[in-house]
């Protein structure tokens, strides 16, 4: 068995295996003695041990004022294994919850769409009125209450013709707003509650279209028409609210 290409199979580049064996030949060693062993240039050596040590497959104690460096045991390759593992199956963890909103992106790169950019209040105002003409159900996240702070009287009017026209409304808002928005009077609509990341943008769902809401001085919107785009969107709501607090 060839031991450095095990030992790569294992999780450890060339330079790593190297000086790993050097450190298990020659005990607790200084650095120049590992150069020599290992036959690692002195630079790539220090590069090698701090990967080692990070590993927990190596360590130092400083003696004279000079560090000497030795080997972790064998058996601690067990626990290395072990911690890979484990930071795969988190990594998988969290691939699992990107899903969804990469299987939109990805949907969203190869189906042709419909899209249209809005620019202003005016262009966002052409939005709500959209959402009352097609009197279909709304859904909302990335929402900071950012639609009423713009619009004041004009929000409260349109949640009004909202309630009147009989459709629902279910928004999910950053944690950190709960209080404030626990407390607004919006007609047929359903609040819940996420702690993450503010971000710049409010989605807004409804019907087939789906509108991506950037907030500035000078708001932009994207506006996508396209069933199968809104569908994946809903699924990825519907995720969020499953997880979302009432």
């Amino acid at each position: 068995m060839d031991t450095q290409t095990t030992l790569r199979e294992l999780g450890l580049a060339g330079n790593e295996a190297r000086v790993y064996l050097a450190l298990l030949d020659l005990g607790s060693s200084l650095a120049g003695e590992i150069t020599k062993k290992s036959g690692v240039n002195r630079t790539n050596v220090y590069d090698a041990l701090e990967k080692l040590i990070e590993k927990g497959l190596a360590s130092y104690v400083i003696s004279t004022n000079r560090k000497y460096f030795e080997a972790a045991p064998p058996t601690k390759f067990i626990s290395f294994l072990d911690d890979k593992k484990k930071e795969i199956e988190r990594k998988k963890q969290l691939v699992q919850q990107l899903l969804p909103e990469l299987e939109v992106r990805r949907k969203l790169s190869k189906e042709p769409q419909e899209a249209t950019i809005y620019k202003g209040k005016q262009g966002l105002k052409s939005i709500a009125e959209d959402v009352l003409n097609q009197k279909q159900t709304m859904f909302v996240f990335g929402a900071e209450g950012k639609f009423s702070a713009m619009f004041t009287h004009y929000a409260e009017q349109w949640h009004m013709r909202r309630g009147k026209l009989k459709i629902p409304l279910k928004m999910i808002f950053n944690e950190k707003v709960r209080e404030t928005k626990t407390k607004a009077n919006f007609p047929l609509a359903e609040l819940r509650f996420i702690t993450r990341d503010e971000t710049p943008a409010t989605t807004w769902i409804y019907g087939n279209t789906v509108a991506i809401i950037v907030w500035s001085i000078q708001p932009l919107a994207t506006v996508i028409r396209s069933k199968e785009v809104a569908d994946s969107y809903k699924i990825f709501f519907d995720g969020m609210w499953n997880n979302a607090k009432e």
